[in-house]
């Protein structure tokens, strides 16, 4: 146990509370030094962080108001060129997801309004990724590739959009073509700590999908920080997943934290258990998962998913499909300021068996894009990984 615990800490680092006199809200100029004095004393290269700090020493000190400060601190620990290292406002998207992940040694509440979905901005809007099963939007009919134009007549924004609105619902225009009419749906925001959301997701969105003749299995795994994914993937291998013929585990967008112990479950050297009860029933409990595995991956899978992901191919026990991982591979740390916002810090350089993941990420032995604005709730990736779980179920 003392080695596992060790190894889920290189990749979700203990978080830090300031012990400083905390400055006026909008000074600005304060704030810039928290972060200042933060990098020079934490960052894991000493070299680039003292050139840093040498070169933003005071940058703060001229700003005035919160959007410019926000965008100008992003841009300079952006020349740090590390995964790991960004700044969160207690408005930005992630800074809740932090607050939830760290939660036992920030020791502050998470919960806030949902949707149950996550969203990306491109193209100058917000475009839904990923809608969580068993979530509002979900009921709502919201799919993969819509457009958030607007929430209850202004700009849509997944945090500011929601605030207070627990208990009622939200009026979104949707566009779901490219120069397509937009249409008005109503959603019911539910209150939920992220955490608990990405597990019920996961638990929820596993199933069997009948593709042919074949039975294939399907995990979503958005988070494995904070989140006890390998229990759950354990119970639904002798249950849910009991009579699929292969397993497409979905590893994209959201956030790594998954321990490298995640590779046994899917190691057939790993002995199952049969035990018999005073009547002679056999009852199998399966330790691993050894029927044909695809592994979905793209640019926002991170962290302990390119580990993982970057473990089961090295060993050829699954196929990975999609797009390259981001190559965020350093231990990461929050800090929370004084004013409540959080510095994202990568802290210790990570080398797995010896490789330098961080900046390179994991390839797929199978490239397809995403194809996400626009996509009418297709996910060519998915349908891809479907194909290729039943391709390798002809060569048993």
């Amino acid at each position: 146990m003392k080695n596992q615990a060790a190894l889920t800490l290189v990749f979700l680092a203990p978080a830090t509370l300031l012990a400083a006199d905390p400055p006026a809200a909008k000074d600005f100029g304060s704030r810039g030094r928290e972060i200042v004095q933060l990098v020079e004393e934490r960052f894991f290269d000493p070299a680039r962080a003292a050139r840093w700090t040498k070169e933003n020493a005071g940058y703060a000190d001229p700003i005035r108001d919160e959007q410019t400060f926000r965008g100008e601190t992003q841009r300079r620990l952006a020349a740090l060129k590390a995964s790991h290292t960004a700044y969160y406002a207690p408005d930005d998207p992630g800074h809740r997801d932090l607050l939830s992940i760290f939660e036992p040694v920030l020791h502050r509440p998470a919960e806030g309004e949902s949707l149950g979905l996550a969203a990306v901005e491109r193209e100058g809007g917000w475009f839904v990724t990923r809608v969580f099963a068993g979530g509002p939007a979900e009921a709502a009919g919201l799919r993969r590739g819509d457009r958030i134009v607007t929430a209850d007549g202004e700009p849509f924004h997944p945090v500011l959009s929601l605030r207070g609105k627990v208990g009622g619902e939200v009026a979104l225009e949707i566009q779901s073509s490219r120069n397509g009419p937009l249409r008005t749906i109503t959603v019911a925001p539910r209150a939920i700590d992220p955490k608990k959301e990405w597990l019920q997701a996961q638990v929820d969105g596993t199933n069997i999908v009948e593709h042919g003749s074949r039975r294939i299995g399907y995990v979503p795994v958005w988070s494995c920080a904070g989140v006890e994914v390998e229990p759950a993937l354990g119970e639904a291998f002798a249950e849910k997943l009991a009579g699929a013929d292969a397993l497409v585990l979905d590893l994209r967008g959201g956030w790594g934290g998954c321990n490298p112990d995640l590779v046994a479950l899917f190691d057939p050297a790993v002995a199952d258990l049969t035990r018999i009860d005073r009547q002679g029933k056999r009852t199998v409990f399966p330790s691993a998962w050894r029927k044909p595995l695809v592994v979905l991956i793209d640019g926002g899978s991170r962290s302990g998913k390119e580990v993982v992901a970057r473990g089961l191919q090295r060993h050829r026990r699954a196929v990975l499909v999609g797009e390259r991982t981001a190559g965020a591979v350093v231990a990461g740390q929050p800090f929370l300021l004084s004013d409540g916002s959080l510095l994202f810090l990568a802290v210790e350089d990570v080398l797995v068996d010896g490789e330098r993941l961080e900046g390179a990420g994991v390839s797929p032995e199978v490239a397809v894009a995403a194809d996400l604005p626009y996509a009418g709730g297709r996910d060519p990736q998915l349908e891809r990984a479907l194909d290729i779980a039943a391709g390798l179920l002809k060569d048993r």
